[in-house]
């Protein structure tokens, strides 16, 4: 029979079976002690229903060992084969981080509808630069290549190729002003992160290997700097996995001082994170979002949560099988001891990561999956890492030997830290309040949103970025695109007017360097369609105008001059008239008399033709009377008076003949000319009144140039007039067209210039086939990433509402896309969903501690740690990158993803710690409770930290700028939260409230701290 003691712990007292060593009555607090252990295991088991259940479980655990680990390798193996890769799926997913209903998606959407034939998912920036300007050579060879594409493009899978020689009236957009680089736009039908995209793009890189000697071909823009910022992260993944197995060998080999106690968390943490990227996946399938953060979180997590359950159980083991050294019992008193609080820490970090899931913003959603592999990780933490326990028994220590007695060990320093927590709580809680507080206020919650600063500036698509933003900008590559809707078509002069005056207007936003539009398809305003433009002509026309009437007011005085001097003239052309009159009247009269003359001389020549006739006739008788003379008197042949006679008979008849002849002709000679001098006689007369007229014609002339002078020295006067009118005309139509070229007053768009090809092309691209979506793409001055940028994007979106709500459009709405536009929606909605989520995994964790710690106090001071922590990382984060590094923010996502892994991860030592003050805890001995709790776990605290932050910190190798970041910050937190949260401000806080730790529970003394402060190895006396 077994010697019994007692130690009364009430004032009543009650009749114990003598079978049992130990019972506790809730009712009598009577507590009775023996040293046989045996009895008080089964007392244990008895006692607490869920002792029972736990044997249970390692007793089917100890059978089904080898089991176990066959199931939990097959399931891996099954799952390699059989679930989809997880890098594959996040590879092929488009980071669609904004919520469906935010505008810049919306936005997006409608930009596709302007030109939906075109089937560009992402695009390509092909830039060609040299120093010191390019050469034609370079251009050509670009000119060339590009051709080459352009035919080959079913070949290398684009759609088209934007550039100098496809868009010629938008040649300025594609050469820079200082000639240094030459872009071109190729557009791919695939989105950023498909591999179609990826296979396109290394093909085109090859297309820009032969770039002539000294001249640089990279490619740039969204589709190149999203493939090559997820291979970064996907290299960087690869390291950190390679870094976070090695770190947590050496840390497990520094803990355990055996090359075989490693093996079990390694194996644990190995198989649970094959089958959880393969779940993951799955779920990915199902609509689960998924990114590069998540296998990184993943890694991390089940590496740094898992070792430290693992680290849990096999330090708990140790102190438990030196006791009797049997496995079952020592693991089934682990299981007791360590086993709810590993579920409940789980927990936390489940509850943490699962309520991710509730977030609008999906990078933040993507986080959710690690919630997955917590689970399987517990589960093989609760099955597995046991059954490799049971396995391995003693030799999972070896070289180490396990005597009796012999447990983990217990921490003198956080000994030291309770005995200080113990007796001055209030002023440790002062001390680290006024030490660490200003540390708080370094935090000033700066955020950068730059992407490009993620990765290796040394990229090809980083470089080439770097050199558009250089020579055009740092807006050309991602500018801000502006969609407008209308009910009405907006293709027509009046809403063509409408949309420059609203470039006009946006243009004056701070920030702006440049407004493409319909209307200003190269970012400059069509001037020659602008009313001062054409006020500017019409002024000019109104000058030329002006110089022809002043020209004409000086001939008008120079005819009037001239008109005065030449009326003498008239007068004495008036003169000569009259006497030409005079003179016509007397030849005239001269003609009258010829003519009268000219029909007597006639008459007279015809009678004396009649005579010469007549005498010719006579002479020719004679002739013949003298012939019969001669034959009747022959003798007179001879006769020389008679011959003589003879012969003159014959002469006269012949000059009678001729000058009856020449007679005949003079006759009808003088006839003829009678009536042509009949037709003198009448023409002088009609010339002689003609020239009385023309007298009278100089009179009235002579009149009439007098009212001409004087006509046109009044026209004259009023030229001049005009002149001076017009002159004025011209300075205010000038003056307003100087003034509207800065102040923009109107703009014309004539109907007929609608057809114009330019115009059309311009109109084609930028606005859709019926008119109701029009694009406006606007070129910031700053970073598109930067503050500035984001800020200029709402004043932008506020310019065009305004602008166009007053104008001739109607029903217009206004949605802005682009890189610029999406983060800084991010910005607002990252920002609120960090505040709602960040709620959620508070209320989450505090729902778990108060169910683990039966207390509301006590989870809230937890909470307050955890908090306090965050903010002093925080501030030391921005110190770290923004003050001495020069950072121009934190990453965006780092502040969210640090509080959320800080809280989920840094709630898991503080279950450590007061579960353990829970079990070794009895009425009125809270002191020695939380010493005892803080000498046992704190070392397991501190190795747990080291290992979960090492897994983190191992992302400071990635080589990606938000990873390194995280990795960082939680490296400080965990282990700031380690040292001297739970080593003093937790402890104080509990050693403050003393008894009210459970409030406004009542708290119970636990079986195991009943029998752990009883057993003969207390070291409390029986």
């Amino acid at each position: 029979m077994p010697v019994f003691s007692y130690k009364v712990l009430s004032h009543q007292q009650f009749e114990v079976h003598p079978s049992l060593q130990n019972i506790y009555d809730q009712q009598s607090k009577i507590v009775l002690i023996s040293s046989d252990r045996s009895v008080i295991n089964d007392m244990k088991v008895m006692a607490d229903g869920r002792g029972n259940e736990m044997e249970k479980w390692v007793a089917w655990t100890s059978r089904l060992r080898w089991v176990m680990l066959g199931v939990w390798m097959l399931t891996a193996a099954a799952s390699v084969v059989a679930l989809p890769n997880l890098q594959d799926i996040v590879r092929k997913t488009e980071q669609k981080f904004l919520p469906a209903d935010s505008e810049s998606l919306q936005a997006g959407n409608l930009l596709e509808q302007i030109n939906p034939s075109s089937g560009s998912a992402s695009n390509a920036v092909i830039v060609l630069s040299r120093n010191g300007g390019l050469q034609q050579a370079d251009r050509q060879w670009l000119e060339t290549t590009l051709k080459q594409m352009e035919r080959d493009k079913a070949e290398l899978g684009i759609t088209d190729v934007l550039s100098a020689d496809t868009q010629p009236n938008m040649k300025g957009r594609f050469l820079s002003k200082d000639g240094s680089t030459m872009i071109a736009l190729v557009n791919l039908p695939k989105a950023d992160f498909e591999e179609a995209t990826k296979e396109t793009l290394e093909k085109l890189k090859l297309r820009l290997e032969h770039a002539p000697a000294g001249a640089k071909a990279e490619m740039t823009g969204g589709a190149p700097i999203s493939q090559e910022f997820q291979q970064s992260s996907q290299d960087g993944l690869k390291k950190t996995e390679l870094l976070t197995v090695g770190l947590v060998l050496v840390i497990l080999l520094f803990v355990f001082r055996s090359p075989v106690a490693p093996l079990i968390p390694l194996v644990t943490i190995g198989i649970s994170l094959v089958i959880s990227r393969g779940l993951i996946a799955l779920a990915a399938d199902y609509g689960l979002p998924v990114s590069n953060f998540t296998e990184s979180f993943l890694i991390a997590v089940l590496f740094g949560a898992g070792t430290d359950y693992c680290i849990l159980l096999i330090q708990r083991f140790r102190e438990e099988l030196v006791k009797d050294g049997d496995k079952r019992e020592a693991l089934t008193r682990t299981m007791k001891g360590v086993g709810q609080t590993i579920v409940f820490s789980a927990s936390t970090v489940f509850a943490a990561f699962f309520l991710i899931g509730f977030a609008r913003f999906g990078l933040y959603q993507s986080a959710a999956g690690v919630a997955i592999g917590v689970v399987v990780t517990l589960i093989a933490g609760m099955t597995l890492a046991p059954a490799l326990l049971l396995l391995l028994g003693r030799a999972a220590y070896w070289p180490m030997r396990l005597d009796a007695g012999q447990g983990h060990g217990e921490s003198r320093l956080w000994n030291a830290a309770a005995r200080l927590a113990s007796k001055r709580a209030a002023l440790v809680l002062i001390a680290v309040a006024v030490l660490l507080g200003p540390l708080t206020l370094l935090f000033q919650g700066k955020r950068s949103f730059d992407d490009i600063a993620e990765i290796n500036p040394n990229l090809d698509s980083v470089a080439g970025f770097r050199q558009v933003e250089k020579a055009f900008g740092a807006g050309e590559v991602f500018p801000v695109s502006i969609a407008v809707t209308s009910p009405q078509s907006m293709r027509s002069p009046e809403a063509l007017a409408a949309m420059e005056q609203a470039s006009a207007d946006v243009m004056k936003v701070p920030g702006v360097q440049e407004v493409r539009s319909a209307v200003r398809p190269l970012g400059r305003q069509l001037t020659e369609l602008t009313v001062p433009d054409q006020l500017g002509k019409t002024s000019d026309a109104i000058g030329q105008l002006k110089d022809g009437v002043a020209q004409v007011g000086t001939g008008l005085e120079d005819a009037g001059r001239q008109l005065d001097s030449g009326r003498s003239d008239v007068d004495r052309l008036t003169g000569a008239l009259r006497q030409m009159a005079s003179s016509t009247q007397d030849a005239a009269k001269g003609a009258g008399k010829l003519r009268d003359g000219a029909a007597q001389s006639a008459d007279g020549a015809s009678r004396i033709a009649d005579g010469l006739k007549e005498s010719s006739q006579a002479a020719a008788s004679m002739k013949s009377d003298l012939e019969k003379l001669l034959a009747a008197h022959p003798e007179l042949r001879k006769d020389p008076s008679v011959l003589a006679l003879a012969a003159k008979q014959q002469q006269l008849s012949d000059g009678l003949q001729k000058l009856a002849a020449g007679a005949a002709p003079l006759s009808q000679g003088l006839i003829g000319m009678v009536p042509a001098l009949r037709q003198l006689s009448e023409g002088l007369d009609r010339l002689t009144n003609g020239q009385l007229e023309a007298v009278q014609g100089v009179f009235s002339l002579n009149d009439g140039l007098s009212k001409l002078t004087d006509g046109l020295k009044q026209g004259a006067s009023g030229l001049r007039q005009v002149d001076d009118g017009l002159g004025k005309v011209q300075a205010a139509q000038q003056t307003i067209a100087d003034d509207g070229k800065r102040q923009i007053g109107g703009w014309v768009v004539p109907a007929e210039a609608l057809n114009s090809n330019e115009l059309k092309q311009a109109l084609d691209y930028y606005i859709s086939s019926d008119g109701t979506i029009a694009k406006f793409d606007v070129i910031l001055k700053s970073n598109p990433y930067s503050d500035e940028a984001m800020d200029t994007v709402k004043q932008v979106t506020a310019a065009m509402r305004q602008s166009l709500g007053a104008s001739a459009i109607a029903d217009i709405e206004v949605y802005a896309a682009g890189t610029s536009a999406k983060y800084n929606e991010l910005r607002s909605i990252s920002f609120d969903d960090f505040v709602h989520t960040g709620l959620l995994v508070l209320a989450g964790i505090a729902v778990v501690l108060m169910l683990l710690l039966r207390s509301v106090l006590a989870p809230l001071y937890v909470l307050l740690s955890l908090g306090f922590n965050y903010f002093i990382t925080m501030g030391i984060m921005e110190f770290l990158f923004v003050k001495l590094l020069g950072f121009p923010g934190l990453s965006w996502t780092v502040s969210f993803f640090i509080f959320l892994i800080l809280v989920a991860l840094g709630v898991d030592y503080s279950i450590f710690l007061m579960a353990r003050f829970r079990e070794e805890y009895r009425p009125g001995g809270v002191r020695a409770a939380m010493t005892k709790a803080m000498r046992t776990t704190g070392s397991v605290i501190i190795s747990a930290a080291v290992i979960m932050g090492g897994t983190f910190g191992a992302l400071g190798f990635s080589g990606v700028g938000t990873l390194v970041q995280i990795g960082v910050g939680t490296l400080i937190g965990l282990l700031l939260y380690a040292v001297i949260f739970m080593a003093l401000v937790v402890p104080s806080f509990s050693f403050l409230f003393g008894e009210a730790n459970w409030w406004p529970f009542r708290r119970k003394q636990t079986h195991d701290a009943v029998l752990r402060s009883a057993a003969p190895d207390s070291g409390e006396p029986a």
